[in-house]
């Protein structure tokens, strides 16, 4: 949902950073999905995960 260029910008900057980052929280949704991620337990975050992009189950 978020338009390339943000996920670009994000791109070049774990690239080219002397110490990147283990995760960057970029584009719409990103930080409450982390935050979801922490809380769900595996199969649960998988679940929600493939229901929302579509997939068959």
């Amino acid at each position: 949902m978020s338009p390339p260029t943000v996920i670009a910008d994000a791109i070049g900057k774990a690239v080219t950073a002397r110490r990147p980052k283990t995760r960057y929280a970029t584009g719409f949704g990103a930080r409450p999905l982390i935050g979801l991620r922490r809380l769900l337990p595996d199969r649960a975050f998988d679940t929600l995960v493939s229901r929302s992009m579509g997939l068959p189950r």
